[in-house]
C-alpha cells in the first residue's frame, strides 16, 4: 500500500511540476516526444561524483523511457545503478568512462545500446543483454576488460563496429543472433576469447570480427553462414579446429590469414568466392581438400601463399582457376594434381614449392600458364598429362626447361599397347606406363616406334 501511495503521489508531484528540468536524488530529468506522446528521460548526473544513480520510474507524470547522450559519463565514482521497468534506450556515452561500475541489469524492454554507452567501463563485468534488445552500436562495450562472458540474444539485428572492441577479459560468446548488420572489428582484441559459439541462423560475419583473438582453440561455424567477412579470423593463432557450414558461399580476403597452429582445412562445398590470401601464413597446415560440387570455384591469389608445412592438396572438377602466388612458397608440398577443368594457371602460382617434384594436368586441351608460375620448383619435377597429349603440352611452353624431371603420358584408357609416334619421336623408348626411357634395360619390354619390343 505504502509503494502505491508513493507511486501515486509521484504521478502527482511529476503531473503538476511543468515541462521544465526536474532534479530528483542528484538526477536531472527532462521531457521527450516518441511518436507523439510525451515521456521522460534522464538528461544528466548533478554531478559527477555520484556514488549511486536511483533512476525513477516516472517524471513528469509519465515514464522514464531514456538515459540521455552522456548522462553519466565519465561519473567514475558511480557503483550501483537502478534502472526503470520501461527503459527502452540507452544512448551514446551514456555510462561511458563509469570505472567503478561492475554490474547492470537492463530491464527487458530495452531495444538499443547506443554509441560507447559503456566504453571503458574497465570493471563492468556482468552485463544481461535483454531478449528485447534489437541493436548494439559502434563501440557499445568497448574497452569493458573486466567483461568475461556475452550472450547476444536471437533479437539483436545490428552488431556495430568495435561494439566489444578489446574486451581483453572476455572469454565466453554466444551469438544467438542472425545478425543482419555486423560492424567491423567487433570482437577484436579480445584476447583472452576462447569459447565462440554462434547459432546455426548467423548468416554473416563482418569484415575483422575476431582479429587476434589468438585463445580461439575451435570454430565450428553455422550450417547458416553465408559470408565470412575480410580478415575475420585473421591471426587467430591458437585456432587447430575448424569446421565449415555447407552453406559457406563467400570467404572473404584474409580470412584466416596467419592462423599459424590450423593444419587441415576441408572447404565448404557451394564456396564459389574464395579470396585472396584466405590461409596465407597457416604456417601448420598440411591438409586442404576441395570437396567435389557443382559450384564452380576459383583459388584465390595469394590463398594459400607462405604455408610451409602443406603437403597435400586435393582438388576437383569443380575449380577452374588458379590465380596468381596462389601456393608460393609453399616449400613442403610434393605432388600436385591439376582438374580437368582448370582454365588458367596465373603468375608465379606455385613459385618457390621447392620439393614440387609432380605435377599430374588432367587439362585435354593444355594453356599457355602464367609467368613464372613454377619458378623454382624441384630439378626433379615430373610432369604427367593426358594419353595423347605430350606434344600439345610442349607447344603450348609445359617443357623440360620448367619440368626438368620429363614429361609424360598417363596410360591409355585401357592399358598402353602402343605409343603414337611423331617423326620427331621415332626410336625413343618408352615404358609399358609411357614414360620416356633413355637407357632401356635389357631383358625388359619397352615401346618403340608405336610397338612392343623386347631389349635383347
Amino acid at each position: 500500500m505504502r509503494r502505491l501511495i508513493n507511486l501515486f503521489a509521484l504521478f502527482l508531484l511529476s503531473a503538476y511540476s511543468g515541462w521544465a528540468a526536474l532534479t530528483y536524488d542528484g538526477i536531472i530529468y527532462y521531457k521527450i516526444n516518441v511518436g507523439g506522446f510525451d515521456y521522460a528521460a534522464v538528461q544528466r548526473a548533478e554531478n559527477k561524483n555520484i556514488t549511486t544513480a536511483n533512476i525513477r520510474e516516472m517524471a513528469y507524470g509519465t515514464y522514464v523511457v531514456q538515459i540521455g547522450n552522456s548522462a553519466f559519463e565519465e561519473c567514475s565514482s558511480l557503483k550501483e545503478v537502478t534502472l526503470p521497468s520501461k527503459l527502452t534506450t540507452v544512448s551514446g556515452k551514456a555510462f561511458s568512462g563509469c570505472n567503478r561500475l561492475r554490474s547492470i541489469a537492463l530491464p527487458d524492454k530495452v531495444g538499443n545500446i547506443g554509441i560507447s554507452a559503456f566504453a571503458s567501463c574497465f570493471n563492468l563485468s556482468v552485463i544481461n543483454l535483454p531478449l528485447s534488445l534489437r541493436q548494439i552500436d559502434d563501440y557499445a562495450f568497448s574497452t569493458c576488460r573486466a567483461l568475461k562472458s556475452v550472450t547476444i540474444p536471437d533479437s539483436v539485428n545490428k552488431l556495430g563496429e568495435r561494439a566489444f572492441y578489446q574486451c581483453s577479459g572476455l572469454t565466453s560468446l554466444r551469438l544467438n543472433a542472425d545478425v543482419t548488420s555486423f560492424g567491423n572489428n567487433v570482437f577484436e582484441g579480445c584476447v583472452n576469447l576462447e569459447s565462440v559459439t554462434m547459432a546455426p541462423i548467423v548468416s554473416t560475419i563482418g569484415d575483422y570480427a575476431f582479429i587476434g583473438c589468438a585463445k580461439i582453440d575451435s570454430l565450428d561455424l553455422p550450417t547458416g553462414l553465408k559470408t565470412i567477412g575480410q580478415y575475420a579470423f585473421s591471426e587467430c593463432s591458437g585456432l587447430r579446429h575448424l569446421k565449415f557450414g555447407y552453406s559457406l558461399g563467400i570467404m572473404g580476403a584474409h580470412a584466416f590469414e596467419k592462423c599459424t597452429s590450423l593444419t587441415s582445412v576441408v572447404m565448404p562445398p557451394y564456396m564459389y568466392n574464395c579470396g585472396q590470401y584466405v590461409f596465407a601464413g597457416c604456417t601448420s597446415l598440411d591438409t586442404v581438400i576441395f570437396p567435389k560440387s557443382s559450384v564452380n570455384v576459383s583459388i584465390g591469389a595469394h590463398a594459400f601463399e607462405g604455408c610451409t608445412n602443406l603437403r597435400s592438396v586435393t582438388l576437383h572438377d569443380n575449380n577452374f582457376r588458379i590465380y596468381e602466388y596462389a601456393f608460393k612458397g609453399c616449400v613442403s608440398l610434393p605432388k600436385f594434381t591439376i582438374p580437368s577443368t582448370v582454365e588458367r594457371i596465373e603468375a608465379s602460382a606455385f613459385e618457390g614449392c621447392t620439393s614440387l617434384d609432380s605435377v599430374t594436368c588432367l587439362v585435354e586441351e593444355p594453356f599457355a600458364f602464367g609467368k613464372d608460375a613454377f619458378k623454382n620448383i624441384s630439378p626433379k619435377c615430373v610432369l604427367t598429362v593426358p594419353y595423347g597429349k605430350r606434344a600439345a603440352y610442349i607447344a603450348a611452353g609445359w617443357t623440360t626447361d620448367v619440368f626438368k624431371g620429363g614429361i609424360v603420358e598417363l596410360p591409355a584408357p585401357e592399358g598402353i599397347q602402343a605409343v603414337r609416334v611423331d617423326k620427331a619421336d621415332k626410336g625413343i623408348y618408352y615404358d609399358l606406363e609411357g614414360r620416356e626411357v633413355l637407357q632401356p634395360e635389357k631383358g625388359r619390354i619397352y615401346i618403340r616406334d608405336g610397338r612392343k619390343v623386347l631389349v635383347k
